[in-house]
């Protein structure tokens, strides 16, 4: 009778033992594919239009454990784009832990931390480079351990997949409407100019140069670094009114810059229109007040949401195409109010 019941138990155990490996060996089987840095538009679809095409976030209900990694969060960008990744966690009952550089230009330190994280072991993750080779080593872990690699907004890496907005796109919007606001009259315009290395500045830079360069009403008469800092644009600023006095408009490859530029602008006492990009609460609260005239942005919320939705729908197996759009909004003081609220946090709901 002993015996019986002990062959029964070890019947069990068995059973028990081969289920289990039976989903390991479904999950291990489970591949993906690292070339999201090679989609185009055409391989994209809306952040907003996902959830018709693929349906359900999380169907099983799983409680993955997924690691987000910033450039980092003395930027409000980047805090926006955290309680994006936050407000999805907190709907499907994730577990997330979002870490960051101190600083956007310490690539070193945002290494040490991802090596950390990967370390633990994670289902998935969302990366956001600060530029496109400083987190190679921890990539490299993450494709070993075969999981599935979000890559959020700014520098392009081969990952899974890819959420953020067409950046070329942000630096062609603020040159059409510099573009707009001077058709018969013309005039001189600039850019100040992210920080050297990251994808987003290269394309803004790009976009905006290529945009102006349509355009036979405006010449580019300056350029130049700001690094993503607002003192830097501030004294860029100053520079660039001195030399060019006559200048309309002035674009800003982030809105962190955009404060330093208008800052700079109002001490001149002349009016001089500022565009900027990411629409941020400060650049918000500029253009409220009418010291910023717009800022191109991709809604950063909603690209944290999108991002970390995303890793759960690779998780639960659903094939999405290389690159979830951001779209960009140009916001400006007429439509303010439709996008972000009285503290200039985006508005929840809008893509639901």
């Amino acid at each position: 009778m002993k015996r019986s019941k002990s062959l029964g138990f070890v019947a069990i155990l068995l059973s028990i033992t081969l289920t289990a490996m039976g989903q390991f060996s479904a999950t291990a089987a489970r591949s993906y594919t690292y070339t999201s840095d090679q989609a185009t538009l055409s391989a994209g679809i809306n952040g907003d239009k996902v959830a018709a095409k693929f349906g359900a976030v999380n169907p099983s209900g799983k409680k993955y454990k997924i690691a987000v990694v910033l450039k980092s969060l003395t930027n409000q960008y980047w805090q926006g784009i955290e309680q994006g990744v936050r407000a999805a966690a907190k709907q499907y009952g994730i577990t997330v832990v979002v870490q960051a550089a101190t600083s956007e230009t310490d690539p070193n330190e945002q290494l040490g931390i991802t090596q950390t994280l990967v370390a633990q072991g994670f289902d998935a993750y969302v990366i956001a480079p600060q530029t496109t080779s400083n987190l190679n080593p921890a990539i490299e872990q993450m494709k070993t351990a075969s999981a599935p690699i979000v890559n959020v907004d700014d520098a392009r890496f081969p990952a899974t997949v890819y959420v953020g907005p067409d950046h070329k796109l942000d630096g062609t919007q603020a040159a059409k409407t510099f573009a707009a606001m001077w058709a018969k009259s013309g005039g001189q315009v600039a850019q100040i100019e992210g920080q050297a290395g990251s994808s987003a500045a290269q394309l803004r830079i790009a976009g905006f140069k290529e945009g102006i360069a349509k355009q036979k009403n405006l010449k580019l008469v300056a350029s130049v670094p700001g690094d993503w800092d607002a003192n830097k644009a501030y004294a860029a600023t100053q520079q660039i009114i001195q030399k060019y006095p006559n200048i309309k408009g002035i674009y800003a490859n982030n809105d962190t810059m955009a404060v330093g530029v208008a800052k700079a602008i109002s001490e001149s006492g002349k009016r001089i229109l500022v565009i900027g990009t990411d629409g941020v609460p400060e650049a918000i609260a500029g253009i409220r007040n009418g010291t910023i005239y717009a800022t191109v942005s991709p809604l950063p919320y909603y690209q944290g949401y999108w991002a970390l939705t995303s890793a759960i729908r690779l998780l639960e197996g659903q094939k999405l195409p290389e690159w979830v759009i951001s779209p960009a909004q140009l916001i400006t003081k007429q439509n303010a109010s439709k996008f972000y609220d009285k503290k200039g946090m985006v508005l929840g709901g809008l893509f639901k």
